[in-house]
């Protein structure tokens, strides 16, 4: 079984070069027993919801999504252990920089201990073109129960369709160079989406990592003060992060255009496995504002219209999603950097559930996004909710110092407002 490789789906996997990964990453804490096997008996019995998932790209000049002939399960799960002193974010900035294997299907999931007795972290890296939202969603989606629960052994006893993918060498030259793929991808198309890959350089870039957490009721409380939306708030709290780092690296301190995915209704894609459309926005960041509580206000003043045009779907209706839907809306809101319209910043805000969430035995404390930087962009802001929880996750081209203190007094700052 196949299908074709889509434009926007050309576009983000030729975003993808040896010397500059491209990739999303999601990190689930987790608190009780889980090892290795267990993870791959849990993904053999729920991989049939995300099928892509077994599927490469292969076929040129024409390619399409077929199926991994030499597909294993357990060649795709991994164990690590951090070092003495060895931060999870140092692990994860290295793990960003190099490229997912191009032979296989574009995912892999480590279980990474040595963070805390009794706490591991699944790491889970995938090329965001595996999701699209409507019949792809991502694998986390379909692992996680509301109740903890034994993991049964399971046979995987999947056959992959013929014929063998043929070419692979051949595609991957070719997605080497961003408008060759998307020429061969869709002939007669460039011109709709030359601009969307046109910004792909070839230098090496690294992914640096840092993130922090709060507390939903604290960003109500700012919410309620100041008459804006929780989204707001958060916005405020990653214009705060964006500005502390522009002046650690003594670098202009100028409004900067951030990409903000946002989900949309629209009736014709109701049908599709998050029941919206997450489609792109852009917003200048009001860096240069002199206070907290004047880069909220203008953030608040720029987002109304989106507001009072009703077409935005409200945080509680994602958060009701079936399965655990913040990787698959993270991959899908990745994605709309295909849309090709110049930025520095991109802003990620996805919700979650508010009751706890299992893999097997193990419980999902904490669970966060990260996605590498691309085209102009020098930080790229994931912002994920979780039972009363918010994680901004953020990664840049230069080191997030002062992450976490930026943020927490712009949170401060604006408390005391309240």
């Amino acid at each position: 079984m196949s299908d074709p490789v889509s434009v926007t789906e050309a576009a983000l996997l030729a975003r993808d070069q040896e010397s500059q990964p491209w990739q999303q990453v999601v990190v689930a804490v987790l608190s009780g027993p889980l090892t290795r096997d267990e993870l791959i008996d849990r993904i053999a019995d729920r991989i049939e919801y995300s099928p892509r998932f077994r599927r490469l790209v292969g076929g040129w000049p024409v390619p399409g999504w077929v199926d991994d002939t030499n597909f294993s399960i357990g060649g795709h799960v991994r164990t690590d252990t951090l070092t003495a002193g060895q931060r999870l974010e140092d692990w994860l900035s290295a793990k960003l920089g190099h490229s997912l294997d191009r032979t296989h299907p574009l995912w892999d999931a480590t279980l990474v201990g040595g963070i805390a007795p009794g706490t591991q972290a699944l790491v889970v890296r995938v090329h965001p073109a595996l999701v699209d939202g409507y019949d792809h969603v991502h694998l986390l989606q379909e692992l996680f129960d509301t109740e903890p629960g034994s993991i049964d052994a399971r046979v995987d006893d999947w056959e992959p369709a013929e014929p063998q993918p043929p070419g692979l060498g051949d595609l991957f030259t070719g997605l080497s160079d961003p408008l060759r793929a998307v020429s061969g991808a869709a002939t007669g198309l460039l011109g709709m989406v030359e601009n969307a890959v046109r910004a792909v350089a070839a230098s090496p870039r690294p992914q640096h990592v840092a993130g922090v957490e709060v507390d939903l009721d604290v960003l109500a409380d700012v919410r309620a003060a100041f008459g804006c939306t929780t989204h707001d708030v958060l916005l405020a709290l990653a214009t705060a992060g964006v500005r502390g780092w522009l002046v650690d690296h003594r670098r202009e301190l100028a409004d900067p255009v951030a990409l903000v995915p946002l989900a949309v209704a629209e009736p014709a894609v109701l049908e599709s496995a998050i029941g919206c459309r997450v489609a792109p926005s852009w917003l200048g960041l009001p860096v240069t504002a002199s206070s907290p509580a004047d880069r909220l206000r203008a953030i608040a003043t720029l987002t109304r219209a989106r507001i009072d045009s009703g077409q935005s779907v409200p945080a509680r209706d994602l958060t009701e999603l079936a399965g655990f839907a913040p990787p698959t809306l993270h991959a899908v809101a990745a994605g709309t950097v295909a849309a090709g319209r110049p930025h520095t910043v991109m802003v990620s805000n996805v919700p979650g559930p508010a009751e706890a969430r299992y893999l097997g035995r193990a419980k999902l404390r904490q669970v966060y996004a990260l996605t590498a930087t691309t085209d102009d962009e020098l930080l790229n802001i994931s912002v994920t909710s979780y039972r009363g929880r918010v994680t901004l996750g953020a990664t840049s081209i230069a080191p997030l110092r002062c992450w976490a203190r930026d943020i927490g007094a712009e949170l401060g700052a604006l408390r005391a407002e309240v």
